[in-house]
């Protein structure tokens, strides 16, 4: 059978391509360099907030993520899921409008036209758009990503320090500038005794600019508002509800203080934080999602970092 030449020529060239596509592989698409413009605005933002500046380690991370965009908004394009999106074509129509403001095209005609000028390949804000598609798509076809009861147990028995509420102060309060602190002892006596309430007790103090009544204060809350003096000195004296406490010195000035309710710390049971813990879960399971589909996209293309 092997004698026939037909046969032999086929058997031949079968041998011939299979080893071509072996030694010869298709070149994969590239993918990269990230583009300058768009690092350049990264360290240019992460400079503005932060100190220190961008060391090699944190720029890599920047064309880590670079390169990250711009496969998924490959991608995207792959699929023509810029032609599915109606936030992709307003932004198409509002930037041919800016090009001819004169322009009598209906939006069906604008959206046309801008596909044919390529537009939606060189906006920044379709670039993104496209991007965050191309995640919630990667999320929407994986399997299920809700946490098992187990896994919502153990993540809260791993941060229980975490969860942990601090003390929290409802409370009135008298003020005095510093200017006349010499004047506190002899508030503090008449409203002794007279018994006042904080409200009739207000009127014998000075105007104080962030109020008089503050509700469920944590110690750092009071230190935004008073200073850390304040708040400590209230923490110190561990009042009880329904009591005067002071003079207490602030910032300010000195202020005499009616604790309406104290509610000690608290960590919070399983079940009132459970919803909270899912959540974040489920976050975290929808990011890993993506990071380990465009690790696997990734693996197609020829990636060039510089």
């Amino acid at each position: 059978m092997f004698k026939k030449p037909w046969l032999q020529f086929l058997l031949l060239g079968w041998a011939l391509f299979f080893a071509s596509a072996q030694l010869f592989p298709e070149p994969k698409p590239v993918l990269g360099p990230p583009n300058a413009e768009r690092l350049a605005a990264m360290v240019e933002n992460y400079n503005r907030f932060a100190r220190g500046g961008v060391n090699p380690e944190l720029l890599e991370r920047f064309v880590d993520t670079e390169l990250r965009d711009e496969l998924l908004f490959r991608e995207a394009l792959a699929r023509d899921l810029q032609y599915r999106d109606a936030a992709v074509e307003q932004r198409i129509v509002r930037n041919m409008r800016f090009l001819d403001a004169e322009t009598t095209a209906s939006d069906a005609e604008l959206i046309e036209q801008g596909y044919a000028l390529r537009l939606h390949l060189t906006d920044e804000v379709i670039r993104r758009r496209l991007v965050q598609i191309m995640e919630r798509l990667i999320v929407a076809t994986a399997d299920s990503l809700a946490p098992t009861t187990a896994q919502i147990t153990a993540r809260y028995e791993a941060e229980l320090d975490g969860w942990q509420e601090p003390a929290r102060y409802s409370f009135s309060h008298v003020f005095l500038s510093s200017d006349r602190a010499d004047e506190m002892p002899e508030l503090v006596a008449v409203v002794e005794a007279g018994q006042l309430t904080p409200e009739d007790a207000r009127l014998l103090g000075a105007p104080f600019l962030s109020g008089y009544e503050f509700r469920r204060q944590s110690p750092d809350q009071m230190i935004r508002v008073f200073g850390a003096v304040f708040a400590e000195q209230i923490e110190r004296l561990a009042p009880a509800s329904g009591e005067w406490v002071g003079p207490v010195e602030s910032a300010f000035g000195q202020h005499y203080v009616y604790i309406r309710d104290f509610e000690p710390p608290r960590t919070p049971p399983l079940e009132e934080v459970s919803a909270r813990i899912e959540r974040d879960l489920v976050r975290e399971a929808e990011a890993q999602r993506v990071t380990d589909w465009v690790e696997q996209a990734m693996a197609r293309y020829e990636v060039l970092r510089s």
